[in-house]
Parts: structure tokens; sequence; C-alpha cells
């Protein structure tokens, strides 16, 4: 048998060793991409879960019932006090007419 010298041993192995070391690269980088889309996605439903679980908490406070339900019946009253005010104004005669002339001048352009 003919010996092989060290160099051609090393050769020899490092050719046999680089398609391995492809394919390791290549699974590698495979992996690591799925793994990659499963943190961010785990990363955001653990912030949407805290913040969920953040709000329900702080919601449920008696205080915040209370501050609902008065803002609630704020923008009923404003609401209701604003449509009182547009139809004691549209019952003044001169708006009446202001208007009437402002829809005459742009139906005529």
């Amino acid at each position: 048998m003919k010996e092989n010298g060290l160099g051609k041993v090393f050769i020899k192995n490092l050719v046999m060793a680089i398609p391995w070391g492809i394919i390791f690269l290549i699974v590698f980088f495979i992996v690591s991409i799925g793994v990659k889309q499963q943190i961010k996605e785990s990363v955001q439903f653990a912030a949407r879960m805290a913040i969920t679980e953040a709000s329900n908490n702080v919601l449920a406070y008696p205080v915040f019932s209370r501050i609902k339900q008065n803002t609630k019946e704020s923008i009923e009253f404003s609401a209701k006090a604003l449509g009182q005010e547009l139809k004691g104004l549209l019952n003044d005669p001169q708006v009446k007419e202001n208007l009437k002339e402002i829809l005459e001048a742009g139906a005529k352009k």
C-alpha cells in the first residue's frame, strides 16, 4: 500500500467535508429563518396579551366605570344641547332668510 502524504490526506478530507459543510449551512439558514419568524410571532403575541391584560385589569377598577358613565352622559347632554341650539337658530326668521339667499346664490352658480 502506498502511503499518502499529510498534505494529500488533508486535501482529500477537506474535499469530502466541503459538501457536508454546504449542506450544514443551508440547513442552518433554513432553521434560523423559521426560528426567527417564530420568535417574532411569539413576541408580538406576548405584547398583545400584555396590553389586553393590562387594559382589562385597569378598566376593572370602579373609578374607570364611573369615568366611562360620566363621559357617556356628558356626550349625551352636549348632543341634546347642540340640537336645541340648532333648532332655536333655524327657527330664527333672519337665519332662515340668510340660508335661503345662500342657497339661491349657490344654485345660480
